[in-house]
Parts: structure tokens; sequence; C-alpha cells
């Protein structure tokens, strides 16, 4: 049932990516010259409902959030890994598969190359694990964590404000 769960959430999802048209590289395009928000607003939709639906089910004990370490080395390394890969091909993770399940060759290609680089970091991270840890390891890290209070009480009103910033911002600018 739980895989059923999944696999209807992700296609529901994939939906969503497509019909907005987040597989678009011309939509993407006009996302980052901050021409168009329609994308912009998918993404604060999704942080505002995630965050809160998560914390929700966590606070009533449906969920459980197993915070993985924090390796500020590693995030840049990564940060610039996908920017560097999102720059290049116009597409993240999800998008290249939605774009992929609409035939988009393009698409496959990232999508080759996010495999090829996940098995790479799989053979890699064993050694790598220990100097990363060494240099800016600080175990798992929370905002909520930091300041002492329980999760909801700041995923609420992130979220809520995710949720008005997305509701705000406008659709296509004119040219």
């Amino acid at each position: 049932m739980i895989l059923l769960l999944g696999l209807v959430l992700g296609a529901a999802f994939g939906a969503i990516l497509q019909l907005s048209g987040a597989t678009s590289y011309m939509k993407i395009i006009g996302t980052l010259r901050l021409r168009d928000f329609t994308i912009m607003k998918l993404i604060m939709t999704a942080i505002g409902v995630g965050l809160i639906g998560v914390h929700v089910l966590d606070a009533v004990g449906m969920a459980h959030m197993k915070v993985k370490d924090l390796y500020v080395p590693g995030i840049v390394i990564a940060g610039l890994i996908f920017g560097v890969g999102f720059a290049v091909t116009g597409y993240c993770p999800g998008t290249a598969l939605a774009a992929a399940a609409e035939g988009k060759p393009d698409a496959w290609m990232t999508i080759v190359g996010g495999l090829c680089g996940a098995l790479t970091f799989a053979f890699l991270w064993p050694d790598l694990e220990s100097s990363l840890a060494a240099l800016g390891g600080f175990g798992p890290v929370t905002l909520h964590g930091s300041f002492g209070v329980e999760g909801l009480l700041i995923a609420l009103p992130l979220g809520i404000l995710c949720l008005w910033g997305a509701v705000r911002l406008p659709g296509v600018r004119p040219t």
C-alpha cells in the first residue's frame, strides 16, 4: 500500500511539473531571467506544503525525521556540481525525469549524467567521508534544534511565508 501511495504521489508530482511547464527549457530560462515566475511559484508552493506537512506528520507521530550530519564541504561541492549541471542542461533531477517521460532526448542525457555522478560518488564516499567530516562535520543540525523549540513552531510560519510568497508573485512579466 505504501509503495502504491508513493507511485501515485510521484505521478501526481510529475504531472504537476509537466503541466506547469517546468520541463520546458524556455520556461526555465524565463525563470532564471526573472521574466516568468511560474516555476518559482511552483517551488515555493512545494516547499511550503512540504514543510508544514512533514512537520505536522512528525508532530502527530506519523513520520520520523532522521536528520543527516551536516558536512559543509560536501554541501559546497554538491551545490557547485548541481549548479553547473543545471546551467549546462537546464534540468534539475525532478524536471529531467518529467521531461524524459515527455520524450525529450536531452533529458535522458541529463539522467545518465546524474546516474554516473551518483555511482562515482558512491564509490568515492568511503574514502571521502572521514576527510569531509574532519573539515566541516557538525553532526545532525536543525534550525529548530539550534533555537531549542519544537520544529512545527518554525516550520509553520516559514511554510506560510512560502505559500504567501507563491500567491503574491506575478505570473509572466511582459518583456
